[in-house]
């Protein structure tokens, strides 16, 4: 049914309300998956469309949202421009009052992707207008229209799935050692490649190295790490020309592969249904031509496990590992430099370690994990001792807020409704069709677009029925949430690292460095100062030195030129007040680099000791507590369907 250069009726209102206008406001919502975007299609072909329709409608184009190689079978929590389509829906003073779509593949895949962020913006008086065969769902004839869209899409989608899926398990089944897809393993390349019947050979290159490391393993009694630095000074080089890291070499030459011979289609990471199985398929044990030979793969696998023993030691553990991403994107993971003091433990940014030798350090600076772990656990425990806050956290995840419920109740009734009076119209037509004295063929025919418009109904309100039982099961998860609130107020303080690991987890915890880390902390090192008043327990001289307190200390100090160990004891009392690092000091003070020097030297022959008994009478101030960590951002989500009832978490170890 064509709108063309008709406003839509039922949000012409909303528009006039909202702006005192009868012009809507329109923004286009653009979709292109992976697949599409290999076969040359790009949301700006799309765009030409909507901007067109946009323009035929008389509407008012006020912005564009866009997901570029997004999968249409995602909800809109998952996809980064819907969400941020959604999210300007629910202003107060909404910027707009209609969204338009190329065509209704771009609104979903699949049934709940498609209906249930259209279903949202619809109860708030937002419409989507389909510029393919020109319709909305603000008519009872636009929405037919859209569900017809949204069961071929889905058909569509499901129909690709099988056809690639079965194609998929009939080549693992019969071609012998198939190369399923993606990147061949290590010690192996791709024969007939780009055709249906590539398959997997020994590529002699890499298989020359896997032998080597063997040999410098089994033969030579090197561990990994030993054995990466050899390949690395012979320039033999990675696959990708780069040169190895420990767990590149690892994970290549310890891989099923390479000490099996074997892949596998569909293993541990196929997605499996509620029975456990692969959904597409069995799973499929792909032979391959061997590289090392059984007893080989037996005792190479024996060695690294061995060497491995040798030089592990006892590893410090760190929960935040992963979760904290630095100033320049990267991961910070745990480190231990106990052989340069006691309890070292810091967090350490990947880019200032890279693993590829060629690479700069990023320079991000270590981060104390003692005060980390106490700063994040703190927040943490703040979150989950507050009820409110965990159910905000849990509303994020389930995507839905409690007054969606009677809407979509009523969505669910008025679709009982139109499926009650379908089957009216059903029976009606095969009793006129039947007093004819038509055939049973004749029959099927005269119902055959009455029953698919049918089945559509019915399969809209299954799917909003689903999405009503688990806003319904919130009564649950809110439950689980107050009984996490009531272990963070019983038991977080005395959890182990482990247990607090596993708590990080349920909270999806991650942090995000925004600041550099204090001048003083920069490199991991403590102040040497404030060490030595820590220890000793004393307070620091407030101010610098006045002419009467310097006779007093003058005679335990060696002599100086133009008042240099004057102004290094200065710099020393400034140091211990505030924490700063010594360039900055020098630079704040006027002192010289010797003062760092001259302190290490009169810490070592307990000069400094009876200059601060000399100073016994002067005004001091406590030890300021030295700022150790950047400005962040803490953030996380609850995910109730991972969260135990009270009688399986006491089994936990979490209680």
């Amino acid at each position: 049914m064509s709108n063309v250069s008709t406003p839509l009726p039922s949000t012409i209102e909303t528009a006039a309300r909202a702006t005192g206008t009868h012009t809507l406001r329109a923004v286009d919502y653009l979709r292109v998956s992976t697949e599409e975007q290999k076969k040359g299609y790009g949301v700006a072909r799309q765009s030409k469309k909507t901007l067109r329709h946009i323009a035929l409608k008389q509407w008012t184009h006020v912005a564009t949202y866009k997901d570029e190689g997004v999968s249409g079978s995602l909800e809109a929590a998952d996809r980064r421009d819907l969400k941020r389509l959604m999210e300007a829906a629910q202003q107060t003073s909404r910027p707009f009052d209609i969204v338009v779509v190329p065509d209704a593949r771009v609104i979903g895949r699949k049934g709940r992707a498609f209906w249930r962020w259209v279903w949202a913006l619809e109860d708030i008086g937002v419409y989507v207008a389909v510029v393919a065969d020109d319709y909305d769902n603000t008519t009872a004839e636009g929405r037919k229209k859209m569900r017809r869209d949204a069961d071929y899409a889905e058909t569509e989608w499901e129909t690709i799935r099988d056809r690639t899926q079965g194609g998929l398990q009939e080549k693992a089944e019969l071609t012998e050692a198939a190369h399923i897809g993606g990147r061949p393993p290590y010690g192996y390349c791709i024969a007939n490649k780009g055709t249906a019947g590539s398959y997997l050979v020994i590529d002699q290159a890499e298989a020359k190295v896997i032998l080597h490391v063997y040999e410098l393993v089994v033969g030579e009694g090197l561990n990994l790490r030993k054995t990466t630095i050899r390949l690395n000074a012979e320039g033999i080089t990675a696959r990708s020309g780069r040169a190895w890291t420990r767990d590149n070499l690892r994970d290549r030459i310890m891989s099923t592969a390479v000490l099996d011979g074997v892949t596998v289609f569909r293993g541990k990471h196929a997605k499996t249904g509620d029975d456990g199985n692969p959904i597409w398929g069995e799973s499929i044990r792909i032979e391959l031509p061997r590289i090392l030979t059984d007893e080989q793969s037996a005792e190479l696998r024996r060695k690294v496990s061995e060497t491995a023993k040798q030089s592990s030691g006892q590893r410090e553990f760190y929960p935040l590992s992963s979760r904290v991403t630095s100033l320049c994107g990267k991961a910070y993971t745990g480190i231990s430099r106990a052989s340069e003091r006691e309890t070292a433990r810091y967090y350490r940014c990947a880019g200032n370690a890279p693993r590829d030798p060629s690479q700069k350090s990023c320079g991000c600076s270590y981060i104390d994990a003692e005060a980390l772990e106490a700063h994040i656990w703190k927040n943490v425990t703040e979150i989950a001792s507050n009820s409110e806050k965990l159910q905000e956290l849990a509303a994020e995840w389930i995507g839905m807020a409690e007054g969606d419920k009677s809407a979509l109740a009523d969505r669910i009734t008025d679709l009982d409704q139109q499926i009650e009076g379908m089957n009216a119209s059903i029976t009606a037509v095969i009793v006129a069709t039947a007093k004819q004295s038509r055939s049973a063929e004749a029959i099927e025919a005269a119902t055959t677009a009455l029953n698919e418009e049918l089945q559509q109904l019915q399969n809209l309100r299954d799917e909003a029925a689903e999405w009503l039982a688990e806003m319904e099961e919130s009564d649950q998860r809110a439950r689980d949430l107050r009984a996490l609130a009531n272990m963070a107020q019983n038991s977080f303080p005395e959890m182990e690292p482990e247990q607090r690991a596993a708590i990080l987890s349920m909270l999806e915890l991650r942090v995000t460095v925004t600041g550099p880390v204090p001048d003083g902390r920069r490199g991991g090192v403590p102040c040497t100062v404030r060490a030595w008043y820590a220890d000793a327990g004393l307070s620091v001289p407030a101010a610098s030195l006045s002419d009467g307190d310097w006779v007093k200390v003058a005679p335990l100090l060696p002599p100086g030129r133009m008042g240099t160990v004057r102004r290094s004891v200065d710099a020393i009392f400034y140091k211990a007040r505030t924490g700063k690092s010594w360039p900055d000091v020098i630079k704040e003070t006027g002192a010289t680099i010797q003062a760092s020097k001259h302190f290490n030297t009169w810490k070592s022959d307990n000069t400094w000791a009876r200059v601060d008994t000399a100073l016994a009478e002067v005004e001091r101030v406590h030890l300021p507590e030295p700022e150790l960590l950047p400005t962040m951002v803490i953030e996380g989500r609850v995910d109730p369907s991972v969260m135990l009832h009270a009688e399986e978490r006491s089994r936990t170890g979490c209680r």
